[in-house]
């Protein structure tokens, strides 16, 4: 029943919170052909998603489009069997640029004078300054490596102290999510982006004084979000 009436309540405010995007990417090497999608990651949604194709000339794709609201999406490049990219992004509407390359796509500048996606960019970049993230990265790609060489899990079970390592950069990643998402949110209480901080990085922590605190100040735009409907909702 619950998740009943979070799903009411997320579609009841699709036409309240829509918002207009215009997105565009410039990526080299991207050919006229490529599909290029962005689509909703919303999770308990019932009816049907979001979902929009871009028109690609010379290199660069543009979505000029109406979002149903501010949350986390799905940008793809290319389908299946044409070596295809894709990257998750926070948007609410306004303008948006990407600048890169041609199956770079997670290393790709974004950048937008709209304030949420100002603090997005910010609070997206403090994370990947962190060493923990660079070390979890090479743990990650070390394993796919040992497996591809296997054709199975063996490559990464057979690895001397491999997953053990993992694991335990795993939980000082996690830690370091936790605290670097904590600071933000006593250092930018009005911050747009606060709902999508908490529900991505702080779930496990909605129950403690400082979190609450933390939705109880949430910004108008920040409420409006697919993000600070669940967590306004769930937490009264």
């Amino acid at each position: 029943m619950k998740y009943l009436i979070l799903n009411v309540l997320l579609l009841s405010t699709l036409f309240v919170s829509a918002q207009e995007l215009e997105f565009t990417g410039n990526l080299i090497g991207l050919q006229n052909n490529t599909k290029v999608i962005l689509s909703d990651l919303r999770s308990r949604l019932s009816g049907k998603r979001f979902h929009d194709t871009a028109s690609v000339s010379n290199g660069v794709f543009k979505f000029k489009t109406v979002l149903p609201g501010a949350g986390t999406y799905a940008l793809r490049v290319a389908l299946i069997g044409q070596n295809p990219e894709h990257r998750k992004l926070y948007l609410d509407g306004g303008k948006v640029q990407l600048q890169g390359k041609r199956g770079e796509l997670k290393k790709a500048k974004v950048s937008s004078d709209a304030p949420y996606m100002m603090d997005y960019i910010l609070f997206t970049e403090l994370l990947e300054s962190q060493d923990v993230f660079s070390r979890k990265k090479l743990l990650i790609d070390t394993s796919m490596m040992r497996m591809a060489e296997t054709g199975s899990y063996d490559g990464l079970l057979k690895a001397p102290g491999l997953l053990d390592r993992m694991m335990k950069v795993e939980k000082e990643a996690k830690a370091k999510e936790t605290e670097l998402a904590k600071k933000w949110l006593v250092e930018n209480p009005n911050s747009d982006i606060n709902a999508y901080i908490i529900q991505t990085y702080l779930r496990s922590k909605i129950n403690e004084s400082p979190v609450k605190e933390a939705i109880i100040k949430l910004s108008p735009a920040a409420r409006r979000s697919f993000p600070g409907i669940i967590l306004t909702s769930t937490s009264k």
